[in-house]
């Protein structure tokens, strides 16, 4: 394991509206003695804000503190609506959605919200401070360390994220009606896991609930893509077995230490997730017992009639498994924690949840934030190189922020950390941009980033800020597309994307013999593996000049066999 950095010099970034004398530095010595500075920052209502962690498409992340009488201190996060969009009521809307939610969200594995509010116009919301580190992170490490987790501790976190996702699914409103909530995005960049060893679920912004005042627009796919059920894929109604399933690719991931439905690109992701086998855990890792594998394919089943009912019953078959192995608790998971990311980080990340050293601690971390970015965007680049890739890029930086132990916030938006420079360019001044996007056909979901932005085109996205912007359009039956587009201050940009069609391959099943097959109007020969775009088909099939069945079938990508049933064409479950 390297050796943690040692520290001479530490400065944090200081926002160009501050005052030169807010500026914070500090010598640190390792073995030095500690000497107590006052803590400096910007003042934002009844907190502090001592350290910008992120800022992304719709919020800022800070480090904060909330001072009180007689020396009382309080270490927080707080996540601040940017300036531009307090005015935005979709924006708003989404904002106050995931707030009302986490204040009711109150469990021992689910990141806690302790306020939400507005000062001088801007909305924020405040929640716990979380010193660890994502399971994104701890499953890296066990690449690069060549060392499987144990399973003891791979079972141990998916019951405490099984625990806290059936609190959220119990969830009522005050008259005792269920909410229905489906949290959406559980994956191993949602999952921290403390340096006192409690395992938190955190960022429920794109959760369902039936109190939602926001809605998902058609084309618009919410969550990490490799960890979706097959069901939120499609766009079909989903309920809690949605997160039992992604559940279970985490536990798979957990156990084997390798991305289960991540390919190359997103069209082979989907395809994967609907129709690749899904190999045994035991396939990996033969010491799995066969009872604990067989957990795992249940919790995988691509019919949700045939997982765990429940993230509930899930718990209590994996914990009926812990029995049969090693004792772990919460004092062995912060072991391990320690041992597997080293003590200097885990003493900081601690020493900042009980401000003991707050201001030595918070540039300490700030500076092995710098350090763990590099680390990481370098241990990607050797992972798709061995094949071995752990998420994608918003995976990559989610883990980022995650690894400070602030992940919690739930930034949204494209986020962009920043270095430890104080000649970082400051843009709050600087002209904004704005983009007229359209695609052909319309109608597409716009995101920024993988962030969407609740828009489709035609669009306008207005105060841009200048630099290039990943722009992607999404639109069911039509291959995402990704574009780069620079754009300069003050400038006016009008750009039309051109999306091109899926493609699948239909055959027809169970039709008899010399019959003519007849799709769009063309003949094809019976059985034959058919070339089709996604989207709506005309078939016909006759017999002796008799037409035995004529049908719009609404055709898929991948691969998908038709019966013939009596008069009419249904598609098959997959096998």
């Amino acid at each position: 394991m390297p050796k943690e950095p040692d520290l001479k010099l530490v400065e944090l970034p200081v926002s160009a509206d501050r005052r030169e004398s807010d500026t914070i530095m500090e010598i640190i010595h390792d073995d030095g003695p500690e000497v107590e500075v006052p803590i400096e920052g910007e003042q934002f209502g009844k907190y502090l804000l001592v350290g910008e962690l992120a800022v992304g498409g719709m919020a800022e992340v800070y480090l904060g503190v909330q001072q009180g009488l007689q020396g009382y201190l309080k270490v927080v996060t707080i996540k601040r609506m940017l300036s531009h969009l307090n005015a935005v009521g979709e924006y708003v809307t989404m904002f106050v959605d995931e707030a009302r939610l986490g204040a009711r969200l109150e469990h021992p594995n689910i990141v806690r919200t302790y306020e939400f509010g507005v000062h001088e116009g801007a909305y924020f919301t405040v929640m716990e401070y979380l010193p660890g580190e994502d399971v994104t992170k701890l499953l890296n490490r066990a690449v690069v360390m060549r060392q499987p987790l144990p399973l003891n501790l791979a079972v141990y976190i998916a019951m405490q994220v099984c625990s806290g996702l059936h609190f959220a699914h119990e969830l009522t409103d005050t008259e005792g009606n269920p909410l229905g909530l489906v949290h959406r995005d559980v994956n191993p960049a949602n999952i921290i896991i403390t340096y006192s060893g409690e395992v938190k679920i955190i960022d429920f912004g794109v959760a369902k609930s039936a109190t939602n005042t926001s809605t998902t627009l058609n084309g618009t796919i919410k969550g990490k893509l490799q960890y979706m059920s097959p069901e939120q894929v499609l766009g079909h109604p989903i309920d809690r077995r949605s997160d039992v399933f992604s559940m279970g690719v985490v536990l798979w991931e957990l156990l084997t230490a390798r991305p289960l439905f991540s390919r190359e690109n997103e069209a082979a992701t989907l395809y994967s997730i609907m129709n690749d086998s899904i190999p045994a855990v035991r396939q990996h890792r033969p010491d799995v017992p066969r009872d604990l594998d067989a957990m795992v394919a249940r919790a995988l089943a691509r019919s949700p009639s045939d997982r765990f009912e429940s993230c509930e019953t899930m718990l209590f078959a994996l914990e009926s498994f812990l029995g049969t192995q090693p004792k772990i608790d919460a004092r062995t998971v912060a072991r391990i924690m320690e041992s597997t990311f080293g003590i200097t980080r885990a003493n900081a990340k601690r020493s900042i949840a009980q401000t003991r050293s707050l201001r030595k601690n918070v540039s300490l971390v700030m500076k092995l934030r710098t350090d763990v970015r590099r680390d990481l965007v370098e241990g990607a680049e050797k992972a798709r190189a061995a094949g071995e890739v752990r998420g994608s890029r918003r995976g990559v930086v989610l883990a980022t922020v995650a690894i400070l132990g602030l992940a919690g916030a739930g930034a949204a938006g494209l986020i962009a950390l920043r270095g430890n420079s104080q000649e970082e360019p400051v843009v709050a001044q600087v002209a904004r941009a704005r983009l007229d996007l359209a695609s052909s056909p319309q109608g597409a979901a716009i995101f920024i980033g993988s962030e969407p932005t609740g828009l489709r085109t035609p669009a306008a996205l207005a105060d841009l800020a200048p630099g290039k912007i990943a722009v992607r359009l999404e639109l069911p039956g039509y291959q995402p597309v990704e574009e780069s587009i620079a754009v300069e201050a003050g400038q006016q940009l009008q750009r039309t994307i051109a999306l091109r069609a899926m493609r699948g391959r239909l055959v027809l099943g169970k039709v008899p013999a010399e019959v003519e097959v007849w799709v769009d109007g063309k003949e094809h020969l019976l059985g034959e593996v058919i070339d089709v775009e996604a989207g709506p088909h005309e078939v016909r099939i006759e017999k002796a000049g008799a037409v035995l069945v004529k049908q719009s079938l609404e055709t898929t990508t991948g691969d998908q066999v038709w019966d013939l049933e009596t008069d009419k064409l249904v598609r098959r479950e997959h096998e």
